[in-house]
């Protein structure tokens, strides 16, 4: 019986091992980021699960304007989809690369190779403790609308939990305040029941 329950979790622990294109080396969790919006703290919470392959950030305010709290989530084809849940309301808008992460969010950490470094001009620059854990600190130039900007990052286990950004007009971008690795509920990656999704 010892042998037996030994073997099933061997077993257990191969299947819960993560996806090949996974992005993040944590099953699941929440990553609470702060972010300074012209004097204004703007707060995102993202939830994920499948090592980052399921996301979802809950945000109020921000970029899209509005009132309360709004849930996005990504489909299939990379389209995000907006939700108010208090309001009943989703709105899908076209594939395109977020704000939140900047450039930094397109590049999979977690599997970072020689030629991803070569192509982002990708620099290690030492270790540094974010919200608790031990991140790996980066520097990298993108570029955005034709401009070649400056960009570091903090990443802990191919999870982007500081970023901050150089630009004409100064320095802006995120910090995490707080990061939990536990389950995620699964209706958080979904579009409620009777809610129609409206195209933007």
């Amino acid at each position: 019986m010892f042998l037996a329950a030994a073997l099933l979790a061997v077993v257990s622990l191969a299947n819960a091992q993560a996806p090949a294109d996974a992005p993040y080396g944590v099953k699941s969790g929440v990553i609470t980021m702060s972010m300074d919006m012209m004097g204004n703290e703007m707060i995102t919470e993202t939830y994920f699960d499948n090592y980052g392959l399921k996301t979802a950030q809950v945000s109020e305010g921000g970029f899209m304007g509005g009132e309360g709290k709004t849930r996005t989530i990504t489909d299939k084809d990379g389209a995000q989809i907006r939700i108010n849940d208090a309001e009943k309301t989703a709105t899908k808008m076209p594939a395109f690369g977020g704000m939140g992460g900047f450039g930094g969010s397109q590049i999979n950490w977690n599997k970072l190779t020689d030629q991803v470094k070569k192509d982002n001009n990708i620099k290690e620059l030492g270790k540094e403790t974010i919200a608790g854990v031990e991140c790996t600190k980066y520097s990298m130039t993108m570029d955005m609308m034709g401009q070649s900007m400056e960009q570091t990052v903090w990443i802990y286990k191919g999870i982007q939990l500081k970023n901050l950004m150089s630009t004409e007009m100064g320095e802006f971008g995120s910090t995490c305040k707080k990061f939990e690795e536990k389950a995620v509920d699964a209706a958080m990656f979904e579009v409620p029941a009777g809610v129609k999704v409206e195209e933007m």
